[in-house]
């Protein structure tokens, strides 16, 4: 109990004493460090001066001089202290400080008769407080100054020793010695009690800071989580993430990251298709910029996302056009931030019936394909700005997933890295990005295995953030049984039996519609039989199921054309022109389509880039 009540009472004084040492400096919200070791310091002159003034009355001797210089000393310093204090007057002081300590010291050797000891004791302390209070930038001034007082004191004592005040009596030496020696032991334990409180006060702000900065970090790191990751699952798509932000922090005794980059992936149906929609981006900054980048663009990616499920005009798109119009709508996001927030970007996607990717490349990492053990880049054409900073219309890169590919898709964290000595202030960063390719075909496309292993290579600079993307296919064509089915329109085909072949065809494709065999045949009986819409419609079918056939998407858009059926001419023709822009036979179409259209200044966009083609081949 007696324990206790003895802890309680500790803990009660040295609250007081905290208490009162913080009204004395000033508090930490107001006052740097260096404005509080001032306050500190006049206050301990203060106080040392005024010991030195009740001294008077009790020591043997007296020196009018001396004690009026001692007065006009502490009056300066309780001036000093309430401008400090008060009147936040910091910079003015620092060289008054500096002076009247200095001339008080002086003095006070003077009439002490220049006693080494006290010469030590007396510029010690005002020296390492001097010091704290110019700082780095001129702690070396107090430091040439007052040795060189000290050594100068010292010599002129010894050549000159009639100009110090002697009091020629053994005990009043004897007395001086004791009230400056009380004086110094007053100003070092208010000089430490200075310091410790203001490193302790520095160091309890610092440590609030940081766990208030740890919190903004934390509260920041849950409004991006829901943002990010697979948000789906597809039986024929597999898609993995990793990501290693640069920044990691420490809340409640948790490990978090934060950073600026993403991967997420979705799913949306566009003309009656599934697709598994994608991205992965680098937002520009680390930390908590690049996590703004991050909010946004996932806040955006998702808007896009729903409304692609609720409207009608948005899943009604061709692939290609979904994702020049998701670009140009994130694009317009970032734009309003005029520059000062950007982001690489690698979007796309896959169709889960056959693999096939429709990507389009912002100023990304290439893509990587591993096939059979051998990993190389999907392209190596950066064709696109970033978000934010888009000019022209972005073109659109694609590929087969076959089964047993992977495509990992990566931000440049998994180039820039640190790989030269980690105890090397000069940082060697790789500059190789073919290496990456080494990487990918020892972990076997395993991204976390490639994740961890780069980070043993070398240091992480930047944030790291992989995907990767695998298909597997639910349905396996029996071409024996397909050669066996259209065998027989094929031959009534050839003899010019278009009409009994198309009957037997149509049978067919009710059955079998995801065939693209029947589609393409059916697309030469329709053209045969001069039926246009027709035709382009068994064309656009047949692009449906295999993408890549860029021939059967112009005969569509031919077809369509004859048919006047101009819109979807245009949406046939623009597919083409999103892959493959420098096809001039295709610009030709989309101008006079869209002159058909009654929109001449597509038109005319349209024919300057032919002129320019022209121009550039000429050349």
């Amino acid at each position: 109990m007696i324990i206790n009540q003895f802890q309680s009472l500790v803990r009660k004084w040295n609250h007081i004493l905290i208490q009162f040492v913080s009204s004395v400096l000033g508090p930490t919200d107001r006052f740097v460090m260096r404005h509080r070791i001032l306050n500190g310091t006049l206050l301990a002159g203060i106080i040392a001066m005024g010991v030195g003034l009740s001294s008077e009355f009790f020591r043997e001797g007296f020196e009018i001089g001396g004690l009026i210089s001692l007065w006009v000393a502490f009056g300066f310093a309780c001036l000093f202290y309430y401008l400090a204090r008060f009147k936040n007057k910091f910079q003015i002081l620092i060289l008054p400080t500096f002076i009247i300590s200095s001339l008080t010291s002086f003095l006070q050797i003077k009439y002490s008769g220049g006693i080494v000891s006290a010469n030590v004791m007396l510029l010690a302390p005002i020296l390492v407080l001097n010091m704290l209070i110019l700082g780095k930038k001129f702690d070396w001034m107090a430091i040439v100054f007052f040795v060189s007082a000290l050594f100068g004191v010292n010599y002129i004592q010894t050549v000159h020793p009639d100009w110090f005040f002697d009091y020629s009596s053994e005990k009043a030496r004897s007395e001086d010695f004791l009230i400056t020696g009380v004086s110094i032991l007053f100003l070092l334990g208010l000089m430490l009690r200075t310091l410790n409180r203001s490193y302790e006060d520095a160091i309890g702000e610092v440590s609030r800071l940081k766990y208030q900065q740890d919190g903004d970090y934390y509260l920041t790191s849950l409004l991006t989580r829901p943002l990010s990751g697979i948000r789906f699952r597809s039986k024929s798509i597999l898609f993995q993430t990793y990501i290693k932000q640069k920044k990691s922090f420490q809340f409640k005794s948790r490990e978090y990251e934060l950073g600026g980059d993403i991967c997420v992936a979705d799913q949306i149906v566009l003309r009656g298709r599934s697709y598994c929609v994608f991205a992965n981006g680098d937002a520009m900054g680390k930390s908590m910029q690049g996590a703004g980048g991050v909010l946004v663009f996932g806040t955006a990616f998702r808007v896009l996302i729903e409304r692609t499920h609720r409207e009608g005009i948005l899943s009604g798109y061709y692939p290609e056009r979904w994702l020049h119009t998701a670009l140009n709508d994130l694009n317009d996001v970032f734009e309003g931030f005029e520059g000062s927030m950007s982001m690489s970007l690698l979007l796309g996607l896959v169709d889960e019936e056959n693999g096939f990717l429709y990507y389009i490349n912002a100023e990304h990492p290439f893509p990587i394909r591993l096939r059979d053990g051998k990993a190389s880049f999907l392209s190596e054409e950066a064709t696109n700005f970033k978000l934010g900073m888009q000019k022209d219309k972005a073109r659109i890169e694609t590929c087969w997933i076959r089964p047993g590919d992977t495509i990992i898709i990566g931000s440049d964290g998994r180039d820039d890295l640190n790989i030269g000595n980690p105890m090397d202030p000069n940082r060697v960063i790789n500059m190789d990005h073919t290496s990456i390719l080494s990487h990918v075909e020892t972990s076997e496309g395993n991204i976390e295995t490639l994740g961890k292993r780069l980070q043993t290579i070398g240091e992480l600079t930047d944030d790291l953030s992989l995907l990767s993307i695998q298909f597997f296919p639910q349905s396996q064509w029996n071409f024996n049984q397909r050669e066996k089915n259209l065998e027989e329109p094929i031959r009534l085909h050839k003899k010019n039996q278009d009409i009994e072949a198309l009957q037997l065809l149509t049978q067919y494709a009710d059955v079998h519609p995801l065939d693209p065999a029947v589609w393409k045949l059916l697309y030469r009986v329709y053209r045969k039989l001069e039926k246009p819409a027709e035709a382009g419609r068994a064309a656009e079918n047949f692009s449906n199921l295999h993408p890549s056939g860029l021939q059967m998407i112009f005969d569509g858009a031919i077809q369509y054309a004859k048919a006047h059926l101009v819109e979807d001419a245009i949406d046939m023709a623009e597919r083409i022109y999103s892959r493959k822009p420098e096809v001039i036979p295709v610009i030709k179409i989309l101008s006079r389509l869209y002159q058909k259209s009654k929109r001449p200044d597509k038109a005319k966009e349209y024919q300057k880039e032919i002129l320019r083609l022209q121009n550039k081949s000429t050349n």
